[in-house]
C-alpha cells in the first residue's frame, strides 16, 4: 500500500514530520517498507509565458527559439531551444528549467542542466513535459499551468507536486489501513494528536428551477441482501469528461493508479482516500432499473478490459433490466463505462459480502484495486460518506451537478459491535497497567466509549475495523498504540494478599470498615436465589439469569440485587423475635449483559460476556430507631437517608450526594417514599423504604428501608477535599422554624435558604421535624439552622438578622411557607 505523506498531512491538519509519521506507523504495527522523496527538484522549476517565438538561427528542423519571461529581472526574457511541436500562447504557462535545475531525460535518469550549444544555439536551460519533471508519462508537449504567475516556483504554485511515498505492508486482517484515512487514524492515535475526519461536502445540485419531471433518477432493487446489504447511488448530470487537474494525476501516478479521466480518477481518489472502491456508469447507457442480482448460470458479460466471461450462478452483478454491466465489486462492464461522450454518470457505493467477491475474483483471474478492498470488508457505515464524497469530487473535476436524492438502499442493517474492555484483564495479558490515555487511545480510533467505569469500559466498535472482534481485541489496540517498546520487563510482584482477591478488594474493606463504624452489622447470602424469593421482592421473570444445571430449584437463579437475600435475613430475624435489624452487604450482582444480539439472518461475530457482574453496597435498615426518652418510632426514608450520607462522606471525599425524588425507582421500593442517589449529576444508587406489596408478602410488620449503591459508581465520583484556612472568628447561628405544605421537599427548601442567604452563609442544615394537631391540616413545621462567619470580622446581629430575612422571604414566595 502506497501512502502519500502530504494526503496524510491534509487529513491531519497538521505536519508531524515524515520521520515521525514512520516512526508511527512503524510502532502502531503498520511496518514501513521504504519512504521514498519525490518531487524536491522542481523547486528549481519555475513558470513562465511565453513572449515570443522564432525559427532557430542555424535553420535546425524541429527546433524553436522561444523568448519566455521567467520573472528575471529587467523583463526582457531569456530565449531557450524547444523541440515541442506546438508553443502555447499566453496566458498559459509553461515550465521552466534553468541551469542547475534537475530534468529526467528519456531513461528516466536524474541529470542537471548546463549550458549546451545546440546547432550553434546554447540554450540557457529547457522547456519542459510532463514526464521530463517526473510528473506523468506524457512527452506529446510541454505542460502547461494555468493561475500562476512568470518566476513563480513550481512548487510555490502547487505545494502538493513535492511528496514523500510511503510503501507499507499492510495485514488482510487491516482493510482500514487500506485508505488515507485509516492510516492517518493510526498516526494521530499513536502521536496523541488530535483527529477528526475530514468533513464530506455535499455535491453540487441541480438549480431550483429545474422542472421535478425532468430530474435524471436511477432505480435500484437489491435482490440479495446477504450479498449486497447496502447499495448506495447518485446521478450526477452535466458532467464533462477530460483529464484531471495536474495534482490529482501526480497523486494517482505516485500512488501506483493509472490516470484515466476526471470522472474515473475521481472515484480512484476516493478509494485511496476512504477505503471504498466506487464505480461510475453511463447513466445514458443503462436501461432501468438496476439490480443487484446473482447471475443466471451462462449468463454472458464482456468486462472492462475485454474479457467475455460466461457466469457462475455464484457471482453477484449488477445488471439493468437487459444485461450484466458490472462483476460485483470486481470489474465493471466494458459497455456501460464512462467515456468522452457522457454527459449523466451513476456512481456506485457499497458494501458487498467478502466471501463472494473472493470467490468470484479467483474465478475468473482478476485482482483489481476494488476487489482487493471488498475482499478484506470495507467501511459499512461509511457506504454513504464515500458517496457523497465522490458525487462531490466528480462534481467539482468534471463540473458536472448532483441530480434528484441520493439513493441509499440499506437492506440489511447490522447491530452494533459492543465490547468491554476490563482494565484489570488488560494488566494480566499485557503485564502493564493500562495507559491513562486509553480512552483517548480508542476515541481517536474511531471506536465510540458508552461507558466508562472504574474499571472497564463498554466500546461500540465501528464498521471500518471488523478485525476487533473480542475483548482481547481492543487490549491489542490500546498496547499497540501506546507502543510495546513502553512495556516495562520486570519481574512480577508477588505480595501477600487474600486468596482470589478481586481489584476492588481494598474498596471492599474500607467500606465494611465504614459500615461497622457506623453501627451496622454484616451479613453474607447466597449468591443464587430462588423464583420465589425474587417473585416476593417484586423481580420481572424475563429480566433475571436461570442457571442451565442448578444445584435445586431454591438456588436457581442468579441474584440481580442484594435486597431479596437481606429480606430473608429480616424476614428469619422478625419470627425470631428480633425487630431491630441493621445490616449491610457488600458483594457482587449478576445482570444480563447490556449489548444488543445481532440482527436476523446475521451471524454473531462476537462472542460477548453473559453477565455483568458490578459490586453492590446494600443497606438494610428495620425496626425502631434508636430513642431514650421517647416513644419509639419505627426507620422511615430519613434514616436510610443518613445512612448513604455517612458513607458517601467517606468514600467520595468532597462530593456532596444530591437525592432526587424523579425517575424510576427499584421493584422493591416504595413509589412515593424513595430517592435516587446523584454525584455530580450522575446516579449512584437509591434509597427508600420497602414497598408494601413486598412488606406484605414476607409479613414485615416493622418499617423498614433499604439502600443501594453502586460501588465502582462511588469510587468514579471521588474528589479529593479542598483545605481552606480556617477563619479565627466565631460563627453565628440563627434558627428559623417554617411553616410548609407536606409535598414540599425539604431538601429543595434548604437549597433556596443556602443560596438566598448570601455569601456569608457558611451552611444550611435541617434539625427538626414537627406534626401536631395544633399545626393546620396538611402542613408540618421544619426547624433550620443557619450558620454564618466571615474571615475578615465578627458579625453583628443586625447583619445575619438581615440575610436570615433574606432567606426566609425567598422560602415564603416559592412554597408559600410561614415563619413560626
Amino acid at each position: 500500500m502506497l501512502i502519500s505523506y502530504k494526503w496524510l498531512q491534509e487529513i491531519l491538519g497538521a505536519d508531524p514530520g515524515v520521520d515521525a509519521v514512520t516512526s508511527a506507523l512503524g510502532r502502531g504495527g503498520l511496518e514501513v517498507d521504504r519512504v521514498t522523496h519525490v518531487g524536491a527538484a522542481l523547486r528549481s522549476v519555475v513558470l513562465a509565458s511565453v513572449v515570443a517565438t522564432r525559427p532557430h538561427p542555424a535553420g535546425k528542423k524541429g527546433l524553436t527559439v522561444v523568448r519566455v519571461d521567467a520573472g528575471e529581472a529587467g523583463g526582457e526574457g531569456v530565449e531557450v531551444a524547444c523541440g515541442a511541436p506546438v508553443i502555447p500562447a499566453a496566458p498559459a504557462l509553461v515550465c521552466y528549467a534553468p541551469v542547475g535545475a534537475q530534468v529526467l531525460d528519456r531513461t528516466g535518469a536524474l541529470v542537471t542542466l548546463t549550458e549546451k550549444a545546440v546547432a550553434g544555439f546554447t540554450s540557457p536551460g529547457m522547456l519542459c513535459a510532463e514526464d521530463e519533471l517526473g510528473l506523468g508519462s506524457s512527452h506529446e508537449g510541454l505542460l502547461t499551468v494555468e493561475g500562476g504567475r512568470p518566476g513563480q516556483s513550481l512548487l510555490d504554485w502547487e505545494p502538493r507536486l513535492e511528496d514523500w511515498i510511503i510503501e507499507l505492508s499492510v495485514t488482510p486482517n487491516r482493510p482500514d489501513a487500506l485508505g488515507h484515512l485509516g492510516v492517518a487514524r493510526d498516526v494521530a492515535a499513536v502521536l496523541g494528536l488530535p483527529f477528526r475526519p475530514p468533513a464530506v461536502a455535499a455535491p453540487r445540485e441541480n438549480g431550483a428551477g429545474a422542472p421535478a419531471a425532468v430530474q435524471p433518477r436511477a432505480v435500484v432493487e437489491v435482490r440479495d441482501g446477504d450479498r449486497c446489504p447496502r447499495y448506495d447511488g447518485q446521478v450526477i448530470e452535466g458532467v464533462g469528461v477530460g483529464p484531471s487537474p495536474l495534482w490529482a494525476r501526480v497523486r494517482l501516478g505516485r500512488l501506483g493508479v493509472r490516470p484515466i479521466s476526471n470522472i474515473v480518477d475521481a472515484t480512484n481518489l476516493v478509494m485511496l482516500e476512504r477505503g471504498q472502491p466506487l464505480h461510475a456508469f453511463d447513466l445514458d447507457t443503462l436501461r432501468l432499473p438496476i439490480e443487484i442480482r446473482r447471475a443466471k448460470p451462462g449468463e454472458a458479460f464482456v468486462a472492462l478490459d475485454g474479457q467475455k466471461l460466461s457466469l457462475d450462478e455464484d457471482d453477484l452483478v449488477i445488471a439493468d433490466a437487459d444485461r450484466v454491466v458490472a462483476l460485483a465489486g470486481v470489474i465493471g462492464g466494458a459497455d456501460s463505462g464512462v467515456t468522452a461522450t457522457t454527459r449523466r454518470v451513476f456512481l456506485e457505493s457499497a458494501y458487498f459480502e467478502p466471501r463472494g467477491i473472493r470467490r468470484s475474483a479467483r474465478r475468473y483471474g482478476f485482482h483489481t484495486e476494488a476487489s482487493h478492498r471488498f475482499e478484506r470488508e470495507v467501511d459499512l457505515s461509511g457506504v454513504p460518506l464515500s458517496r457523497d464524497r465522490g458525487s462531490a469530487l466528480i462534481c467539482e473535476l468534471a463540473g458536472g451537478e448532483a441530480a434528484g436524492e441520493p439513493i441509499d438502499a440499506y437492506v440489511a442493517p447490522r447491530a452494533p459491535r459492543r465490547l468491554t474492555l476490563r482494565l484489570p484483564r488488560y494488566q494480566r495479558i499485557i503485564g502493564a497497567e493500562a495507559p491513562a490515555r486509553t480512552r483517548e487511545i480508542l476515541e481517536t480510533l474511531g471506536l465510540s466509549v458508552l461507558e466508562q467505569k472504574a474499571d472497564r469500559l463498554l466500546v461500540e466498535v465501528p464498521e471500518h475495523r471488523p478485525d476487533i472482534v473480542e475483548e482481547i481485541d481492543l487490549i491489542e489496540e490500546v498496547a499497540r498504540i501506546a507502543g510495546y517498546d513502553q512495556i516495562p520487563s520486570r519481574l512480577p510482584r508477588v505480595g501477600a494478599a487474600p486468596a482470589g482477591a478481586r481489584g476492588d478488594y481494598r474498596l471492599r474493606r474500607r467500606v465494611r470498615q465504614i459500615c461497622t463504624g457506623i453501627g451496622l452489622h454484616e451479613a453474607v447470602t447466597y449468591s443464587f436465589l430462588s423464583p420465589q424469593e425474587l417473585k416476593a421482592a417484586r423481580y420481572d421473570d424475563g429480566s433475571l439469569l436461570r442457571l442451565l444445571n442448578p444445584l435445586s430449584e431454591e438456588k436457581s437463579v442468579m441474584r440481580p440485587s442484594l435486597v431479596p437475600g437481606l429480606l430473608t435475613v429480616v424476614q428469619r430475624s422478625q419470627r425470631y423475635n428480633v425487630p431491630r435489624v441493621r445490616l449491610f452487604e457488600v458483594s457482587q450482582v449478576f445482570l444480563p449483559w447490556q449489548g444488543e444480539a445481532s440482527g436476523a439472518g446475521q451471524l454473531a461475530r462476537v462472542e460477548r460476556p453473559p453477565v455483568n457482574e458490578p459490586t453492590r453496597l446494600t443497606i438494610f435498615l428495620a425496626g425502631p430507631r434508636d430513642s431514650y426518652l421517647t416513644r419509639p418510632e419505627d426507620v422511615d426514608f430519613y434514616d436510610g437517608k443518613g445512612a448513604v450520607e455517612a458513607v458517601i462522606a467517606e468514600l467520595a471525599g468532597s462530593v456532596t450526594p444530591a437525592f432526587d425524588l424523579a425517575g424510576e425507582a427499584p421493584p422493591w421500593a416504595h413509589p412515593k417514599k424513595g430517592a435516587r442517589v446523584l454525584l455530580d449529576g450522575r446516579e449512584v444508587g437509591y434509597v427508600a423504604e420497602l414497598h408494601p406489596d413486598v412488606r406484605e408478602a414476607l409479613e414485615i410488620t416493622s418499617g423498614a428501608v433499604v439502600a443501594e449503591l453502586d460501588l465502582a459508581a462511588v469510587a468514579a465520583a471521588y474528589k479529593a477535599p479542598v483545605a481552606a484556612k480556617p477563619s479565627r472568628f466565631p460563627a453565628m447561628r440563627h434558627d428559623v422554624a417554617l411553616l410548609l405544605p407536606l409535598d414540599v421537599p425539604a431538601g429543595e427548601v434548604l437549597e433556596v435558604l443556602r443560596t438566598t442567604a448570601g455569601e456569608r452563609c457558611e451552611k444550611v442544615e435541617m434539625f427538626d421535624r414537627y406534626r401536631g394537631e395544633e399545626l393546620p391540616a396538611g402542613t408540618h413545621s421544619l426547624g433550620f439552622a443557619l450558620w454564618f462567619r466571615s474571615a475578615e470580622r465578627t458579625l453583628t446581629d443586625d447583619e445575619v438578622d438581615k440575610w436570615t430575612k433574606a432567606a426566609v422571604d425567598a422560602a415564603k414566595a416559592r412554597f408559600g411557607a410561614q415563619q413560626r
